[in-house]
């Protein structure tokens, strides 16, 4: 675990550390990139960590084996994944250099996510890290890349550009298909819901919760053989309430903060992810598999959160001090974080932690 740590309190310590002197564009670009490198370092070095570490290794060799035209006939779906297996496995690269280079395009996206859309990029690092999303990186790479996809559709998300949102939603739908379901998205998330909506929302969510199962069994006919697979399989295990805790602590402090978002359509976008997010992840008492779909818009988490904190930064003071400053927002939300990462690595999100790397391989097995 120590490397966790470590990469914690380096890109953590030094960010707020250059935070505090005078910022610019060049400060932040030159922070990102170390950060991208150390980042790099620990998810292309780890060896048989990730409940798929070996899947996708078999995955890769098995592709490299097939021509182009059988990749398309088998997996035309998901073609995308499988053809850039095919194209980088010609490139002479073994498992590792595929892992390099597949983790170089995710934290390549993040790091200029951060860079032109998060207040306080530092922070954005770290709630990448501390809130799971790196540790995805290193299980779930194909829905990880569908995730890049998605961050990369925010602009359009933001500016109403339906086009580019959906041509952006449709390539990354290629890798993995689970994009394609979030698409609703795009209507939902701007939206400011009243009353009456957020009761609708509430109702429905409850209704389907209870009678999922049947529910589930009316579409399964109409879904891709993979997902309609679950039901019969480990996936469709149920996990404990636990795992509602901090997705409901997320939406509700989103949800407190939420007028210290000034940009009304960025605050709807926010809160509205919050909502969504927790109301997925509750099905995870259900079927643990479906709360794989939360991390779509839980990807928001990483605007809102600075966001929130950034509007502190310039507060004029008053003759009564209030009782949120800067200094008391950020601790807030970074012991948030801190908890979330400490919780993923109690229960093994992931499957992640702790970490092996590349130089205890002679200590390890496939059977980890």
């Amino acid at each position: 675990m120590a490397i966790y740590y470590l990469t914690i309190l380096v890109t953590a310590g030094s960010g707020y550390a250059l935070a505090k002197k005078k910022e610019s564009r060049r400060t932040d670009t030159i922070y990102l990139g170390v950060s991208f490198l150390l980042l790099l370092f620990v998810t292309s070095c780890r060896y048989a960590i990730g409940f798929d570490y070996f899947s996708y290794r078999n995955i890769y060799e098995l592709a490299n084996q097939m021509s182009f035209g059988g990749i398309l006939r088998l997996h035309w779906g998901e073609p995308l994944f499988f053809l850039s297996c095919k194209i980088i496995g010609a490139l002479g690269c073994p498992y590792q250099g595929f892992l390099f280079l597949v983790n170089s395009f995710l934290l390549a996206v993040a790091m200029y996510f951060f860079y032109r859309y998060c207040k306080i990029p530092w922070l954005g690092v770290y709630l990448y890290i501390t809130l799971q999303f790196l540790a995805c990186n290193m299980n779930l790479i194909r829905q990880s890349i569908a995730a890049a996809f998605f961050l990369l559709a925010y602009p359009a998300l933001r500016k109403r550009q339906f086009l580019p949102f959906a041509m952006l939603l449709l390539i990354g739908g290629l890798f993995h298909n689970s994009l394609f379901f979030v698409f609703p998205l795009y209507f939902l998330l701007p939206r400011k819901h009243g009353r009456l909506t957020l009761l609708f929302l509430v109702s429905l969510t409850a209704v389907v919760y209870l009678f999922f199962d049947p529910l589930f069994g009316i579409v399964k006919p109409f879904l891709p053989a993979k997902y309609a697979g679950y039901q019969d399989s480990f996936f469709w295990q149920a996990n404990n309430v636990f795992y509602v805790l901090f997705p409901a602590l997320y939406c509700l402090l989103i949800y407190l903060f939420r007028n210290r978002i000034t940009d009304a359509a960025l605050r709807a976008i926010c809160v509205n992810s919050a909502l969504y997010q927790l109301m997925i992840s509750l099905f995870i008492t259900r079927h643990f598999i479906l709360e794989r779909f939360a991390i779509y818009p839980f990807l928001f988490s990483l605007i809102a959160i600075p966001e929130i904190v950034s509007s502190y930064v310039d507060e004029k003071r008053h003759a009564e001090k209030p009782f949120w400053t800067y200094r008391r927002i950020l601790i807030l939300f970074l012991l948030f974080g801190g908890a979330y990462f400490a919780f993923a690595a109690l229960c093994g999100f992931h499957h992640v932690y702790p970490y092996v790397g590349l130089w205890d391989k002679s200590i390890s097995s496939p059977g980890l």
